[in-house]
């Protein structure tokens, strides 16, 4: 979400031991999500941009930023405890699964790409719109690094062999846990 570390380990930490207290579903995740990330980094630049405010002009970018990140959570968690009072979750059932789906799909591209470049071993500018991540992984192209391509390639080929052998042969039960 484009906030220092220490705010990842924090929320990674606290509602684990909260919803352990107060959870009732063992299948939920709890936690920092990378689609709530890029949603509240997305939302925090666009409302700072129309203030405004860039990291280039504003010298406390990265302190108004944050502070606009926790006043964020603050009122989430308060919405969420008000709908849990107010058993309020029926209201999850008027957002249509295309919707959901899409808006999952999207959202798995958009990380997908941000992840490239550890793949291609150069620094790629992050984008909110895909057409200009794209333009943005083509125009430094010339930067590629086979090594570091090749290298993370047969990592992601190997994790992926893994999965498969242990699908396909239920005797390799392990070769999943072992990748």
């Amino acid at each position: 979400a484009g906030l220092p570390v220490e705010f990842g380990l924090y929320s990674s930490l606290v509602p684990v031991y909260a919803y352990a207290v107060f959870g009732t579903s063992r299948q939920l995740a709890v936690g920092p999500v990378a689609l709530i990330s890029l949603l509240l980094s997305t939302g925090l630049t666009l409302v700072l941009e129309n203030d405004g405010k860039t990291p280039e002009n504003t010298p406390n970018y990265e302190e108004i930023y944050g502070n606009l990140a926790i006043q964020t959570s603050f009122l989430v968690g308060i919405c969420y405890i008000l709908m849990g009072v107010f058993r309020l979750g029926f209201v999850t059932i008027l957002l249509s699964h295309a919707v959901v789906s899409g808006f999952t799909s999207a959202a798995a591209i958009i990380i997908g790409m941000t992840q490239l470049k550890y793949l291609f071993g150069y620094s790629i500018p992050s984008d909110k719109s895909l057409h200009k991540m794209l333009v943005n992984i083509f125009r430094d192209i010339g930067q590629f690094n086979y090594k570091t391509f090749l290298l993370g390639s047969s990592c992601v080929a190997f994790l992926l062999g893994m999965k498969t052998l242990a699908k396909k042969y239920p005797k390799f039960k392990y070769a999943r846990a072992l990748a």
